[in-house]
């Protein structure tokens, strides 16, 4: 099912059709809720909290999650403004895109830092590094098949 969403996302990205980018911005939606239910259920079986250590965690990380959903929803937004000037981009717009997306890793970047920090106030290091590892790898899934679905930008 995810596999037919990103391929919905990647025909409205390498066709820059307007009428498709609505619906890949629910695809987008539908596939980002997905993967964060799913990313749940894998911090807490490779984590491995104690019901105590998970009484204080888990509200925890549903707060770091909203604040990573921010970068995301911006993430998001500019996919679909690529999606929508994928055959008309101009150099202009391909530089704030550039921007936008090194402030967006910048925001997420220190959203995880901090995050980190206040985690470390509650659970040991150990634990942390292996939350922070975990959700760095997930990251990192997500992140290589969207890279694998959006093209690069015509020369």
């Amino acid at each position: 099912m995810k596999r037919v969403m990103v391929g919905t996302l990647l025909a409205a990205i390498a066709f820059g059709a307007r009428p498709v980018a609505a619906q890949a911005h629910d695809e987008i939606a539908l596939t980002r809720q997905e993967i964060q239910s799913r990313r749940q259920e894998i911090v807490a079986a490779n984590l491995q909290l104690s019901d105590s250590a998970g009484k204080l965690f888990w509200p925890q990380y549903r707060e770091y999650r909203n604040d990573m959903a921010k970068s995301g929803d911006r993430l998001q937004k500019l996919i679909l403004d690529y999606a929508a000037n994928y055959n008309t981009l101009t150099n202009e717009q391909a530089k704030a895109m550039t921007d936008e997306l090194f402030a967006i890793q910048s925001e997420q970047l220190k959203v995880r830092r901090d995050w980190a920090n206040k985690l470390q106030k509650i659970l040991p290091a150990k634990t942390v590094t292996r939350f922070v590892q975990i959700e760095n790898r997930l990251d990192t899934i997500v992140n290589a098949g969207l890279m694998q679905e959006i093209p690069l930008v015509k020369p």
